[in-house]
């Protein structure tokens, strides 16, 4: 699901599989979990080190599924009647994160280049 967007964060066709799994981990799961599966990529030479460092750039963040469900406990717990809103402005700020993230792999990307 995530292969598309890394080739357009500039990861290589044929590594684009292994980085995009890792995102999509990291989206589903968190961050940490996604690192601990990066690593193996990168001792076993699957990835190339631009490829390992886009997938850092892109993984650095708490950006993911579990962070909406910490944000509504946290500030529905000052405004339990504000929840539902909570609930769809933290899907926004979830997305424009993992966005950033992306943006910053990207330009780690063009440097590496």
């Amino acid at each position: 699901m995530f292969s598309p967007i890394a080739w357009l964060l500039g990861v290589p066709a044929g590594e684009c599989t292994i980085v995009g799994s890792v995102l999509g981990l990291k989206l589903v799961i968190n961050e940490f979990v996604a690192y601990l599966h990066l690593g193996p990529s990168l001792q076993n030479g699957a990835l190339s080190a631009r490829s390992g460092a886009i997938a850092t750039f892109a993984l650095c963040g708490f950006a993911n599924l579990s962070s909406i469900g910490i944000l509504v406990a946290a500030f529905g717990s000052q405004c339990p009647e504000r929840r539902a809103e909570l609930a769809h402005i933290s899907a926004r700020a979830v997305l424009a994160g993992m966005l950033s993230n992306f943006m910053s792999a990207a330009i780690a990307g063009i440097i590496l280049a």
